[in-house]
């Protein structure tokens, strides 16, 4: 039974490591779903089997080291601090697209309590280690079929950036950096030539990859940890010429090649390569760089509000929209700071992040400490004594630097907890009699073998069994829509904490169905589930902005599918709380703004003029606060003109162009976007006041004397309509034939009752 103990253990430990190869379509969000069950399920399996262990064999008990300690203390940290948050359920269950919270935290810790008490030998991490290169290998070489574009294999959803099985380049360069480090320890502890050569491919081969994954802080962390590295082979660990040159080498060419990129970075061969020009456009003025410093600035900001316990875990949406910065250059909805310190210091405060900073850094002390006072082999230099704490620290520099522009995800968590497990070996244990008493380690098996089945049903099962009715729903194009409606809300009824994200897809879901003109009594049918369902959205996360977003949204297709008004009027309401949680986001005055339109529209059918004037008031006052929240941003005033423009609202478009809200360098394009919108809906009034505009502004563009002079033919004035034609005439022999086509069209009547 013991050997069977000891079996599982290591049969999970290789699941735990293979887990970043799994992946599971069927799910929703397959790359981090199926890892984490498969996880979640291995490690509490290898927890049962490890208790029954230590009850049956003395030699095992729980071991507590100061990686133990610290992460424990960082887990009750953070369990208070989201209890002093807004949104406690979501902080302990995550959702499905992080599927993090304080339900991994907690799986995180048993793993690490588990290696640090069943692992104790240096050959026990050398297989571990072994282990782990090899399923990082199988990775990278899935991830190099798909840089070869090799038939059968699942193309890289990063485009030209590698993802392989994890899916998300950032994660993939984070954990094949760890796979690197590994592999480089293994190279130099084992002595075996051909294992020697095998462990050369395996670190090239992922170096290649992290590379191609076009993630700027994983070339960071290898440029700079590389760098250190090779110079610390070349003066403290080789001995020989030729292995010096070799270092001298090395050094060079981890230094020149990105050198290289650079100086060459207008060159075609780097601008058209999307790895070597994102290996060039490193700078803190691009656009990426921009957007995670105001990022970054809206966390500060929300740091100083709660500055010692923080937010609570997996709230950084809140601080992030209440201080949203409106310059960022996209429409974003980050629920991470991509940024170890800033993420830390949002979910826990000054708190959580020193404690998360000692649990990285604090056990190295021990590390040093031991090899420092380990006597040298007088074989060799002393220096080599120090290989081991000298690769560690750098694994842990690396992990840092890399985590300074993204976060963590499981892949990641799995290998730095495989990292801090090892180094445990070298730290203080401390021994807690309790966990030698024979009736302790019985009661704690019986205990979590009571809870086993409960928790893996609960944990795993049940939320797996929602997402794949969610997906079936989404997905399956066999089901007709009625039997894809049921799956939806069967997905809902098992109540699972991925509800939130579910809903979302529901109203989608809807939304699809309107557009391609479903039977509208269905449709009401389901919109009353529908409508139930983002009640309980709203009630179970009141802190979400996006929520009250997508609530506004549905009440607007709703208005579309019953032309009730009252569903519109719901919006106020719903403006008021999103426009409280986050008064400078752009989005939230375009989802009040075209409400107020649509309702102004329905008053102007109705015949109530003084609603008329409120709601357009209003809706262009909304319009007008977004643009103004940012003036440089020209895709938010082209967003705002858009809607304007499809409500018809002619005269308050004249004044936005007119006003300094449209800067100078960008009147003709918008107001050219405007006018091309406008003639589609047939406004002729819009094209023939805003051409004449435009001619104003730019009157070298020949365009706008075509749809000035197509709007007059329109409104039945074609004599004032061929004279604008023939200015035509001093631009190009093309513009001119067009003119005397349109003007013989205009003579023909061609225009009339259209």
């Amino acid at each position: 039974m013991i050997n069977s103990a000891k079996a599982v253990i290591w049969s999970c430990l290789a699941v735990v490591l293979f887990s970043p190869l799994y992946l599971n379509s069927h799910l929703f969000f397959p790359f981090i779903v199926t890892k984490t069950i498969a996880f979640n399920i291995a490690v509490e399996i290898m927890f049962l089997a490890f208790l029954f262990l230590a009850w049956r064999d003395k030699d095992y008990r729980l071991k507590i080291n100061l990686a133990v300690i610290l992460f424990a203390g960082y887990i009750v940290l953070i369990f208070i601090s989201s209890l002093l948050g807004d949104n406690f359920y979501h902080s302990f269950w995550s959702n499905n697209e992080r599927s993090e919270g304080i339900i991994l935290l907690l799986h995180l810790f048993i793993f690490l309590l588990v290696l640090v008490s069943f692992l104790r030998k240096f050959k026990d991490w050398l297989l571990v280690f072994e282990l782990a290169i090899f399923a990082g290998f199988l990775e990278a070489l899935f991830a190099l079929a798909q840089f070869f574009n090799l038939p059968g294999v699942m193309p890289s959803t990063g485009g030209q950036r590698l993802v392989g099985t994890i899916g998300n380049a950032g994660y993939m360069a984070g954990y094949l950096i760890f796979m690197i480090f590994f592999g480089l320890l293994l190279f130099f502890k084992r002595k075996n030539r051909y294992l020697k050569i095998y462990y050369s491919v395996v670190i090239l081969v992922d170096l290649f990859i992290v590379v191609f994954t076009g993630t700027r802080g994983g070339w960071l962390a290898l440029f700079f940890c590389g760098t250190i590295f090779a110079s610390y082979l070349l003066f403290f660990y080789f001995e020989t010429k030729r292995a010096r040159r070799l270092g001298v080498v090395l050094i060079f060419l981890i230094v020149a090649l990105p050198a290289l990129i650079f100086l060459n970075k207008n060159s075609a061969s780097v601008k058209n390569n999307q790895i070597l020009s994102r290996v060039a456009s490193i700078s803190m003025n691009s656009t990426t760089a921009q957007n995670r410093l105001m990022t970054w600035g809206s966390a500060f900001n929300g740091f100083k509000e709660r500055p010692i316990f923080g937010w609570g875990y997996e709230n950084f949406y809140q601080p992030f929209d209440q201080y949203f910065n409106p310059k960022i250059n996209d429409v974003v909805w980050y629920d991470r700071a991509h940024n170890i310190i800033f993420d830390r210091l949002i979910t826990g405060g000054i708190l959580g992040l020193t404690l998360y900073l000692g649990l990285l850094f604090a056990p190295l002390f021990f590390l040093w400490r031991f090899y420092l006072k380990k006597p040298a082999d007088e074989k060799k230099k002393n220096n080599n004594k120090y290989f081991v704490p000298f690769l560690f620290t750098l694994i842990m520099i690396a992990y840092f630097i890399q985590n300074l522009f993204i976060f963590e995800a499981l892949v990641t968590y799995i290998t730095l907890f495989l990292t801090l497990g090892f180094i445990g070996l070298f730290t203080p244990g401390y021994n807690f009699k309790i966990f030698n008493n024979q009736k302790f380690k019985l009661t704690a098996f019986l205990a979590v073998a009571i809870l086993f089945l409960p928790s893996i049903y609960l944990i795993n099962i049940k939320p797996a069994q929602a997402n794949l009715k969610l997906t079936q729903a989404l997905s399956d194009s066999k089901l007709n829509v009625n039997a894809r409606i049921e799956l939806f809300k069967e997905s809902l009824a098992l109540n699972i904490p991925g509800n939130q994200e579910y809903r979302r897809q529901l109203v989608n879901f809807f939304e699809n169905l309107m557009n391609a003109g479903y039977d509208s009594n269905q449709l009401l049918n389901l919109s009353e589930t529908v409508n139930r369902e983002m009640s309980n959205q709203l009630k179970e996360n009141p802190a979400s902005v996006i929520n009250y977003l997508v609530a506004m949204r549905f009440n607007d297709l709703m208005f579309g599918l019953t032309k009730k008004v009252e569903y519109l009027e719901k919006n106020d309401e719903l403006f008021a709380k999103a426009q409280k949680l986050s008064p400078s986001r752009q989005q939230v005055y375009f989802e009040a703004g075209y409400s107020d339109l649509l309702v102004a529209n329905f008053y102007t059918v109705n015949k109530d003029s003084a609603k008329v004037a409120d709601n357009y008031q209003r809706g262009v006052k909304n319009m007008e606060k977004a643009m103004s929240l940012d003036l440089a941003n020209t895709g938010v005033k082209r967003n705002a003109l858009k809607i304007l423009t499809m409500a018809g609202v002619n005269n308050y478009l004249k004044y936005f162009f007119t006003s300094n809200l449209v800067l100078e360098n960008e009147k003709t394009i918008l107001m050219a976007e405007v006018i091309s919108l406008a003639m589609q809906l047939k406004n002729y009034g819009l094209v023939n006041d805003l051409s004449q505009e435009l001619i104003k502004v730019k009157p070298d563009f020949p365009e706008a004397y075509i749809w000035l002079a197509t709007a007059m033919a329109y409104q039945e004035k074609n004599d004032e309509a061929i004279e604008v034609l023939n200015k035509l005439s001093k631009f190009s022999q093309e513009f001119k034939v067009q003119a005397e086509e349109l003007i013989i069209k205009i003579k023909q009547g061609e225009f009339k009752n259209k």
